[in-house]
């Protein structure tokens, strides 16, 4: 088969891509690179000229601030509609997200339009905001969500912007025209399956793709030193619940000033950021989620020990008896319990580390993942 992915989010569409082309499928992503992170796409349509050089940037501010339109989004159509002759004669086109080129969604509804007119099977992933989660995360979630900082108060509806523009009508509008078009809607993990519960389109999760290959165990067998990495995107800051993670750390260097060594970095490149991990022991990834997303599954694949999301919601979504992943909760004592103990008993580092390697290579594998794409691709088109 020959198939289109649309947009690319934390290397999500590239794990899938290795997968599928080892099934001897032709695969191609369109997409942006997800902005400052940089991921590799076959058609790139990124507007990074604008981003790249003082000048060019307040030169967007002020048109922006002028006009009302973003110069960023049409450098992106322009592209999109140059690289249109390499988007033809598909049999499957798969979107990463109703707004998967990151434009405001009259731009982004122009290049929909133009992509539902290929002669194809379409397939939506969730694996990210939009319109069903937010609703879903306003109108019935219980219990935490990357929204708690604006129930708490602690910030405001405007600060999420990305999260509540899905609920505006434009926004809704542009997802229910994919899905009106896509045969399936598939959940990458529990998070985005709790809010397709009532959406007849809605497939079974089909966990997150890695490749495996890609990324050789790497424990640091050097436990001397305590080493715990903390990587901060500042746009998702309050999302991923960042602050009980440095909240718990301010605890940990006053307990253990002699036992530890915090490397925090903020809103650096793909590539450069699993590159800043090496030596760790313990990742913080997230503490707002149910599952785990993309920096997670990669560290635990290189044997780090990850806090992220392990929940009961988790292993039932699953059908999981338990995960080697420390399950982060919004709870700053809880927190500090749970990286004490690992800093008191370094020998779980090694026994949690390992698990969670052959935990990914059992259940995140791009080849399997691949497999169960397939099956919903071939069947599809079997049916058309």
């Amino acid at each position: 088969m020959r198939i289109l992915l649309v947009g690319e989010y934390s290397g999500f569409h590239n794990s899938l891509k290795h997968g599928l082309e080892l099934l001897g499928h032709e695969v191609c992503i369109i997409g942006d690179g997800d902005g400052f992170k940089g991921y590799p796409v076959d058609i790139d349509i990124s507007s990074q000229f604008f981003r790249k050089y003082w000048l060019t940037h307040k030169l967007k501010v002020a048109w922006w601030k002028l006009t009302g339109h973003n110069l960023e989004d049409r450098l992106k159509y322009v592209r999109f509609r140059e690289s249109e002759h390499q988007i033809q004669d598909y049999d499957i086109v798969q979107f990463i997200n109703s707004n998967a080129f990151n434009c405001n969604a009259r731009t982004e509804r122009k290049m929909i339009d133009r992509l539902l007119k290929i002669k194809a099977r379409f397939f939506l992933v969730a694996c990210g905001d939009d319109y069903e989660y937010t609703r879903y995360l306003t109108e019935t979630h219980q219990g935490y969500s990357i929204l708690e900082s604006v129930k708490n108060g602690d910030q405001q509806q405007a600060d999420f912007q990305h999260t509540f523009k899905y609920l505006q009508p434009e926004y809704r509008d542009n997802y229910e025209h994919i899905v009106n078009a896509a045969s399936q809607i598939i959940p990458s993990n529990v998070d985005y399956a709790m809010a397709l519960t009532q959406q007849p389109k809605a497939t079974d999760i089909i966990p997150a793709p890695i490749n495996c290959a890609k990324f050789p165990l790497d424990i640091n067998a050097d436990f001397s030193i305590i080493q715990i990495f903390l990587g901060i995107n500042r746009a998702n800051y309050w999302k991923k619940g960042i602050n009980y993670f440095e909240q718990a750390l301010n605890e940990i260097k006053r307990r253990y000033p002699d036992k530890v060594r915090i490397h925090v970095v903020e809103n650096v490149p793909y590539a450069a950021y699993i590159k800043k991990y090496h030596t760790a022991h313990i990742l913080l990834d997230q503490v707002l989620c149910y599952d785990q997303g993309y920096n997670a599954l990669e560290a635990m694949l290189q044997g780090k020990v990850v806090f992220s999301g392990g929940s009961e919601s988790y292993l039932k979504g699953h059908g999981f008896e338990s995960v080697p992943v420390i399950d982060a909760r919004p709870d700053v004592d809880y927190l500090i319990e749970k990286i004490s103990h690992l800093i008191e008993h370094p020998e779980d580092l090694l026994k949690i580390g390992k698990a969670a390697r052959n935990h990914v290579l059992e259940h995140h594998e791009s080849l399997m993942i691949a497999q169960r794409y397939e099956a919903l691709y071939t069947a599809a088109t079997t049916h058309q």
